[in-house]
């Protein structure tokens, strides 16, 4: 269907103010999480919260690289096929991939060690 169209252009502000109401969409619920369930005092929003926070600074650098296009503009013509910005993004993300997962795993651990708080409010 897309191809069937002859221009489908998206202005990069928009793109741009697209990608960042994403990650806030992300960030903001974890600061309120951590907020209702005691903020740092409790040991499961210490260890969370710099997680997720990680997860978000891999993200942005590898949304940065793309974005600036850092090893074309130093090495204009020598990066074309290994070491591009798009491949340094794909490698990064990944990375943050991996990361949440292993943040995933330390969640699941925790609550098979811990349980759930009997005074949790909802």
């Amino acid at each position: 269907m897309v191809l069937q169209m002859p221009s489908l252009e998206v202005n990069g502000n928009v793109k741009l103010l697209v990608f960042v109401g994403w990650a806030i969409y992300g960030v903001l619920p974890t600061f309120h999480w951590g907020i209702t369930m005691g903020g740092m005092e409790n040991p499961m929003v210490k260890m969370l919260v710099p997680r997720v926070l990680g997860m978000y600074v891999i993200s942005g650098g590898a949304f940065a690289i793309y974005l600036t296009k850092i090893p074309e503009r130093w090495f204009p013509g020598s990066v074309d096929y290994i070491g591009s910005s798009h491949q340094w993004w794909h490698v990064l993300v990944v990375l943050a991939l991996y990361y949440w997962h292993n943040t995933g795993m330390l969640y699941v651990e925790y609550r098979m060690n811990h349980g759930c708080p009997s005074n949790m409010v909802l």
